[in-house]
């Protein structure tokens, strides 16, 4: 009698291991926004620290912050040992399950947007402008087009310390991941002079109708992801 007991708390032990919980109950993440377009979290993981199986039911970007080295394990297919570049960006569909844990020796932080809505068909971009301050070889920045889906269109933007950008409209919702810390001076039309900081893995989200022209006034390059909608 005894060894079946054994054998039965060990395959319930099993069981629960492959229960599948949805992603906004892992507990290493804390949500940092929700609207009518994204759910926001930062997940933060520590060195050996693994979230728990859970399943992504929505479409989805995850903003490597400070990059490091994970061991992504899909529900059904092999783990994937990936190491991540500081501000890499990865876009995955919906109706997955996983876990990840942490193989680097630094915490890992990601910041993971959920979209509410299907983003539908995805289109590699993979362009760049570098643009400089008129008389200046340094006071420049660069806009890297990354891809676009459906119905947003991600890029990787470094403004260097001085640089200052065109004057452009957004008739669109935006949204601002911090890869770096940061501090720009936005002359917003109407508003006047605004200065925004934000701290590596803070986000600044912007309604439709914005004009500015933003300027790096910290002392090193501003780095961000901005996800803009369509």
């Amino acid at each position: 009698m005894r060894p079946s007991f054994i054998l039965l708390l060990l395959c319930a032990a099993c069981a629960a291991q492959s229960v599948t919980g949805p992603d906004n109950q892992v507990p290493q993440r804390k949500e940092i926004l929700s609207n009518h377009h994204v759910s926001v979290s930062l997940l933060e993981l520590t060195p050996n620290d693994a979230t728990p199986l859970h399943k992504h039911d929505h479409d989805s970007i995850a903003v490597f912050v400070n990059g490091g080295h994970i061991q992504n394990n899909v529900q059904g297919q092999p783990p994937a040992d990936n190491k991540i570049a500081v501000g890499e960006v990865g876009y995955r569909a919906g109706g997955y399950a996983h876990f990840v844990k942490n193989e680097g020796i630094n915490p890992l932080h990601v910041v993971v947007v959920e979209f509410n809505d299907p983003q539908g068909k995805t289109e590699q971009i993979n362009t760049t402008s570098h643009t400089c301050n008129a008389g200046s070889t340094t006071a420049c920045y660069d806009e890297h087009n990354l891809f676009c889906t459906a119905k947003v269109c991600v890029e990787d933007v470094t403004i260097a310390p001085g640089a200052t950008t065109h004057k452009h409209s957004h008739p669109t919702d935006h949204m601002l991941i911090a890869v770096s810390d940061y501090e720009l001076t936005d002359q917003v039309e109407g508003k006047g002079t605004v200065v925004r900081t934000r701290k590596s893995g803070e986000i600044e989200y912007f309604t439709a109708g914005i004009t500015h022209q933003q300027t790096n006034t910290g002392k090193a390059p501003a780095r961000f992801i901005v996800i803009a909608w369509r």
